[in-house]
């Protein structure tokens, strides 16, 4: 399961999701965020949890391979 909330986040910051200690998902979306980032973030983020990102072990990794960045 994926919960989705609204938040009031940084600007800089469209969405960010974690997992729970249930094994269910929360992406929180920047409620400050026009519809176009608001989806944006979530989608990027919807992709980390379908790529099982959250069973790897660095943060660093997970975005580097999400935005296909060699490190």
């Amino acid at each position: 399961m994926i919960n989705v909330l609204m938040k009031d986040l940084p600007s800089r910051i469209k969405a960010m999701s974690t997992a729970n200690s249930d094994g269910t998902y929360t992406i929180f979306v920047n409620s400050r965020l026009n519809l176009e980032q608001q989806q944006e973030g979530y989608i990027h983020e919807l992709l980390h949890i379908l790529n099982r990102d959250y069973d790897k072990q660095s943060v660093n990794d997970i975005e580097l391979n999400a935005h296909r960045i060699e490190g």
